[in-house]
């Protein structure tokens, strides 16, 4: 009965555990995740969920079992001859000491061999969902090592554990077949020099022999509760532990109509898993409603960590970042983010229908707002066309769709949330002609008479931008507000300003500006087709003049 009780009363334990646990997880920042792997996340919320399992279930039960058959056996010997019990208790406290430096011991290996097995299990984790890649480049062994490399270190510290183990029940042992000696002795002087009997003798030795049994029967739990306890430190750290930026939170305003005039104004950041290294210095830009703003520049120069933070992902080291004229921190972070829409270059879908896929951008979306949705994304004829329509399964990560199937679902999930910001990173760098023409047509279908952010490497993608802003050194200024700048006679576009090949030497006419903040191009919009030609003749020169 008692088991049956312990374990019901485990089993609801675990079950809230669990669910503040995994709501904690999703409470966190970005940046907690920067620093934290989701594989080693993912083994803590399986493997240390079953070590506690086994600290607070059935083995706890028969702890408390075997714990109470020694104190019977104790309060027996004192009942029967209390100066034989006393001396037999008297290694009692160095039995104890050896117990307690064990449990010591084993809670101090046991911590860190958990930490390594979750390493190996992120390892593992990584390597599976990334299979087809690691099979494609023959890496099956380097990862088998690497694997193995962290099985090593917990291999390690389980042989430290083992060996603790071991010295740790022989001291106990030896101070329990001590009391034996101590006791046949002590109970023989009293017998023969005392008025003890030899019946009362063997009932007090019979009586902490019991007890001494039943606490060796107890001991090895101690290594349960230790390692539960290890695991459970973990666990509840995460639970208590306060995020930076809390997504969960009802505080903040809530401006009646939203107005999507985006100001950065000073912005100075870093990563926290990246402190040391600054990804924006002194970044100032301005974006009015309903404009289009292009972000150009070269890989890692600070392009994604804007819209980051526009969509608080992080926080500026210094510096703010207004939306409507409040401060991002001033407003309420899920109605901030509920009036965003994202189409990133890898679309992430879930391993359900189309329907749900796109029903994620807005819980309480209809049926014919889906299909709206999905005209204006390009991607109704071909869902149409799937044996189960909407109802079709992606498939893991949305494997059973091509990059343009996906791009488009991930951007009509964008448009079924109405959002007045329109955040476009990369989303067609990863398609090829056709697809790119399709999914091209739904950005610019989605992003009519929104503010748009537009992150890309090639001129299609922001020949129809207002504003193009080009990030050097983490710096930006606003560039040809009107799309329609170009310079004069003479003019050059030199190679050391293009920037990561968003445009194409031969294919753009430009005009470099020097400014105190960054380095500015200025693009024109429309580019013939005779420009680009002789453009091309001049592929072997430094500079293009205009």
């Amino acid at each position: 009965m008692h088991v049956t009780l312990f374990q019901h009363a485990c089993e609801r334990q675990l079950l809230v555990i669990r669910k503040r646990f995994f709501h904690s997880i999703l409470r966190q920042e970005i940046g907690w995740f920067d620093v934290n792997s989701v594989g080693n996340i993912n083994s803590r919320l399986n493997d240390d969920m079953n070590k506690v399992h086994n600290g607070i279930g059935d083995r706890l039960s028969t702890f408390i079992q075997w714990m109470t058959g020694f104190v019977g056996g104790v309060i027996a010997g004192f009942v029967y001859d209390w100066r034989l019990t006393l001396v037999m208790l008297g290694t009692t406290p160095f039995t104890m000491a050896s117990v307690a430096f064990l449990n010591w011991m084993l809670a101090k290996f046991s911590s860190e061999g958990l930490k390594e097995y979750a390493s190996a299990g992120a390892v593992a984790e990584e390597v599976f969902s990334s299979m087809r890649t690691v099979i494609s480049f023959g890496g099956q062994q380097k990862e088998i090592d690497r694997y193995n490399t962290f099985l090593k270190d917990a291999k390690k510290v389980g042989v430290k554990k083992g060996v603790s183990t071991g010295l740790g029940v022989a001291v106990s042992s030896f101070f329990i077949f001590f009391t034996y000696a101590i006791g046949f002795w002590f109970g023989a002087y009293l017998i023969q020099y005392h008025d003890a009997t030899t019946g009362d003798v063997l009932t007090v030795f019979l009586a902490l022999l019991t007890g001494a049994w039943t606490l060796g029967q107890a001991a090895p739990n101690l290594q349960d509760f230790s390692v539960a306890l290890s695991a459970a430190g973990y666990l509840y750290d995460t639970i208590d532990k306060e995020p930076l930026i809390d997504s969960q939170s009802s505080e903040g305003l809530k401006p009646e109509k939203f107005n999507s005039d985006i100001e950065f104004e000073n912005i100075h950041c870093t990563y926290p898993a990246r402190s040391d290294v600054q990804v924006l210095k002194d970044l100032n830009l301005s974006v009015s409603p309903g404009q289009t703003v292009a972000l150009v520049g070269p890989s890692g120069c600070g392009k994604s960590t804007i819209t980051q933070l526009l969509q608080r992902f992080y926080d500026p080291d210094q510096g703010k970042v207004t939306v409507g004229g409040y401060d991002v921190k001033e407003l309420n972070l899920r109605w901030l983010r509920s009036n965003i829409g994202v189409v990133s270059q890898e679309p992430v879908l879930f391993a359900t229908t189309i329907a749900e896929n796109i029903r994620y951008g807005r819980d309480d979306v209809t049926e014919e707002e889906m299909i709206t949705a999905a005209e204006a994304a390009n991607a109704h004829s071909f869902i149409s066309q799937l044996p189960d329509g909407y109802n079709t399964l992606v498939g893991e990560m949305g494997t059973q769709l091509s990059g343009g199937q996906k791009q488009r679902i991930a951007i009509a999930r964008a448009i079924v949330r109405d959002p007045k910001i329109l955040i476009l990173d990369e989303a067609t760098s990863a398609l090829d002609a056709e697809s790119e023409s399709l999914v091209q047509a739904a950005l610019d279908q989605a992003s009519h008479g929104r503010t748009t952010i537009i992150i890309a490497h090639r001129l299609s993608t922001i020949q129809g931008a207002d504003v193009i802003a080009a990030i050097v050194n983490g710096k930006s200024n606003p560039i040809d507000e009107e799309g329609s700048s170009y310079g004069g006679e003479g003019e050059v576009f030199t190679e050391d300003v293009i920037i990561s090949g968003v445009v194409s030497k031969f294919e753009a006419q430009a005009t470099v500006q020097t400014a105190r903040a960054s380095t500015v191009i200025t693009f024109k919009k429309s580019f013939s087709q005779q420009q680009s030609i002789q453009a091309r003749e001049a592929e072997n020169e430094e500079v293009i003049v205009i």
